[in-house]
């Protein structure tokens, strides 16, 4: 609870903070992006917005669904933290629904599976304002628990926009079919998700590079400096987003 009640305080500032072991060699950013060709698939997708308490969440959703769409991909579930505007095509964000959606149409042969999530965080998890059954919070074993039974084997792609989420690289969620990128370091906060931002620093960064990028090596490192330029600009903390590339996946193409 505490957790929340200070990123809640940085949201009143305009600041809000929206990783793992940074001496890990597993996790690191990408320091030279790979020549190989992208391997490319066909994707089906989710996005979320964990919280509704500012825009920047759901507008991340409904940008990256057009991005996506345009590409081809489908079917892509979104989900929102926002009663207001859920409907049977919006429904509201828990790691039920999540998971019940990915079950209903799992990846086939030649397909990839795309989750991304954008919500405030804590040391704990991502905040999931409504998901009252699970205290409000989706956890990296929750994830990681999502992802096998809903993605299984398939080539995965999991990005977690949010304070603190560097936590969703480690053990249980790593596999050498998954590719997971997070906006911040495990005890860094990230930035953007006041009310005068369209999107936060990291989503503003990704889906701004996401039409220049061939592969997520590519798309990771473009994001990675803009956030740091970004934030350098302001004089804030560096957020430092974290990559893990499995070795089956790691010049894997974008849709």
């Amino acid at each position: 609870m505490k957790t929340w009640i200070v990123a809640l305080a940085l949201l009143s500032l305009g600041l809000a903070s929206c990783g793992h072991d940074p001496s890990s060699d597993q996790v690191s950013g990408v320091s030279a992006v790979s020549n190989a060709p992208p391997q490319r698939i066909h994707w089906r997708a989710m996005a979320v917005a964990g919280d509704d308490s500012a825009p920047v969440f759901d507008n991340a959703v409904e940008e990256i669904s057009k991005i996506l769409a345009a590409r081809g991909v489908h079917p892509i579930d979104r989900f929102t933290s926002d009663p207001m505007v859920a409907r049977a095509d919006l429904p509201i964000a828990t790691a039920q629904s999540m998971s019940e959606a990915l079950d209903a149409a799992k990846p086939q042969p030649g397909e990839g599976c795309l989750l991304f999530i954008t919500s405030h965080g804590g040391r704990n998890g991502v905040l999931m304002r409504d998901d009252l059954d699970n205290r409000q919070v989706l956890d990296p074993s929750a994830l990681g628990r999502i992802l096998d039974a809903g993605c299984g084997h398939a080539p995965t792609v999991a990005i977690v926009s949010a304070c603190f989420s560097g936590i969703f690289i480690g053990g249980v969620t790593e596999a050498p079919n998954r590719i997971i990128l997070t906006a911040a370091r495990d005890d860094r906060t990230s930035f953007g998700c006041g009310h005068e931002e369209r999107f936060t620093y990291f989503d503003g960064c990704m889906l701004k590079a996401w039409p220049d990028s061939q592969t997520w090596q590519a798309l990771f490192k473009w994001t990675e400096d803009c956030v740091r330029k970004k934030e350098d600009a302001l004089g804030f903390k560096h957020s430092e987003p974290q990559a893990y590339f499995g070795a089956a996946v790691k010049d894997l193409g974008l849709p």
